[in-house]
């Protein structure tokens, strides 16, 4: 399956999980195993939450992640939230990927990618994609209890 078909494919997933969920938890855990349906081996998906003074792991799918508590002004989630846009960082033979979600003006958490940078490049779909992706997080997950 080329990229386009992949991220087609995600997009649909992701858009049907607010048909079922029921919860805010239900709503984040469907989106992370639409990626992880069409994840290759060695790639990782996960939501972090922010709470108080801290960004805490919400679910996540494969392996290497990322940590699953960093507390505020301490790490690449902070970096993220004080850009407030889509970041990238290379780690050795992989590329972690953090795309943040808000609601209205606050920061409400951040999706976090690790690809392997020999098997996946990243390029501007991938932007536009996860932007779409966080844009329909911040217009749907307010309608759910926490």
């Amino acid at each position: 399956m080329d990229k386009s078909a992949m991220l087609d494919e995600i997009r649909l997933d992701v858009g049907l999980v607010s048909n079922y969920a029921k919860t805010q938890y239900e709503f984040y855990y469907g989106i992370i195993q639409a990626f992880g349906k069409s994840m290759l081996k060695g790639h990782s998906a996960g939501i972090y939450k922010t709470n108080e003074g801290y960004f805490e792991l919400i679910t996540s799918v494969g392996e290497d992640l990322y940590e699953e508590r960093e507390k505020f002004g301490q790490g690449y989630l902070s970096i993220c939230a004080i850009k407030g846009q889509f970041y990238t960082i290379p780690l050795g033979s992989r590329i972690r990927i953090f795309a943040p979600f808000y609601e209205g003006h606050h920061l409400m958490g951040v999706l976090v990618f690790n690809v392997p940078q020999s098997e996946y490049m990243i390029t501007e779909e991938d932007r536009i994609f996860l932007r779409e992706i966080c844009r329909h997080i911040e217009l749907h997950q307010g309608q759910y209890s926490r």
